[in-house]
């Protein structure tokens, strides 16, 4: 009899398996860098909550090209290789015939959830009708952005969107909204620490001291703390024997004259970088991580390394990156558009406070 129980419970187990598995679902991402990481907490609630055994993410390859492995994500597909256009136009216009490509880009998947699009607007109603024609679908529209008034964690927000929409899951509302921002999401490969030591070595840096890197950038130039403050922190870095990277993506390589990049290269090595999976590889191996509200800062924090993220316009409570060691300064118009020595002193002592721990 216990035998039998044995071998009942295994096939049990093995039907469970099979059937998340086969569980599929989609998240349509077309948000930059940040969105991308920020998307990560929803995707692990939904796999949990769901039961879901694969993930895919569609938005922009490059943003995404290391989630694969490192990541709930399991597979990713670029917005560019379906015709999505087509799913704007008036429900009353839309069609779809047999073995239409749209049809196939979407189908197999219970559940999809977007953020392109709002809910009750042309756009879902074309995709709900598109993804049915070949199996049963859920279909969730996300509100991009929280009502003005909105005073929590953005992950917060997505996530009760969520729940309000599956009221059957509302029991996982107190758990979820409390630690969702607060994990790591990005976890590096071995592989990733070999890459980002041979970085850090061609530059000639000590072996096994692990460097700040201070990315002063972001997709949005009102984001950016004045330079000087970050040349100010990097004197101060140097000072007491930190080692110091500047890291440089396509934004400030074209924003920044040659002189300002001449100036942090006087000081210390400067790195240009196109690649999110080469930065990726390198932050692994920081010992703290400086920017502004950018979507570098979000991957640094999402990979469980000591972050600092400096917030002029934008509200910290609200966007500030998902991750175990995050620290955020918000300063007012004075300390982030200009040379600030004060603020330059409030985040050197949280950088050595971050290295000493």
């Amino acid at each position: 009899m216990d035998k039998q129980q044995d071998i009942f419970k295994i096939l049990s187990s093995a039907e469970a398996k099979a059937h998340r598995l086969s569980n599929r679902a989609l998240i349509i991402q077309p948000g930059a860098i940040g969105d991308c990481v920020l998307t990560l907490p929803i995707a692990e609630f939904i796999k949990k909550t769901f039961n879901i055994g694969s993930i895919t993410m569609l938005g922009r390859s490059n943003y995404m090209e290391y989630f694969p492995a490192r990541t709930c994500i399991d597979s990713i597909k670029d917005l560019d290789s379906i015709d999505l256009h087509r799913l704007f136009i008036d429900r009353k216009k839309f069609d779809v015939r047999e073995n239409d490509s749209l049809i196939a880009a979407f189908a197999g998947y219970p559940y999809i959830f977007t953020f392109l699009g709002q809910a009750g607007d042309d756009f879902e109603y074309n995709l709900a009708f598109t993804a049915n024609c070949s199996n049963q679908v859920d279909v969730l529209a996300l509100q991009l952005k929280p009502p003005a008034d909105y005073k929590h964690h953005i992950t917060k927000f997505y996530i009760d969107s969520i729940i309000d929409s599956y009221p059957d899951h509302k029991h996982r509302r107190s758990s979820a909204r409390s630690a969702a921002h607060k994990k790591k999401y990005l976890k590096p490969l071995k592989s990733d620490f070999s890459a980002g030591k041979s970085i850090l070595d061609s530059l000639g840096l000590k072996k096994n001291k692990k460097p700040v890197i201070i990315h002063p950038g972001s997709g949005g130039i009102k984001k950016c703390w004045h330079i000087d403050n970050f040349y100010l922190l990097a004197e101060e870095l140097l000072d007491v024997g930190a080692g110091v990277i500047f890291l440089l993506g396509p934004a400030e390589q074209e924003r920044f004259n040659r002189k300002t990049i001449d100036r942090l290269s006087a000081l210390a090595p400067v790195i240009s970088e196109t690649s999110l999976t080469r930065t990726f590889q390198l932050l692994c191996c920081a010992g703290c991580f400086i920017g502004n509200d950018s979507g570098i800062a979000h991957i640094a924090s999402a990979s469980g390394i000591p972050a600092i993220t400096c917030f002029g316009p934008t509200n910290p409570r609200i966007y500030s990156p998902a991750g175990p060691k995050v620290k955020a300064f918000k300063f007012d118009d004075s300390d982030f558009q200009n040379p600030s020595p004060d603020a330059v002193s409030q985040v050197s002592r949280a950088v050595l406070k971050f290295l000493s721990s």
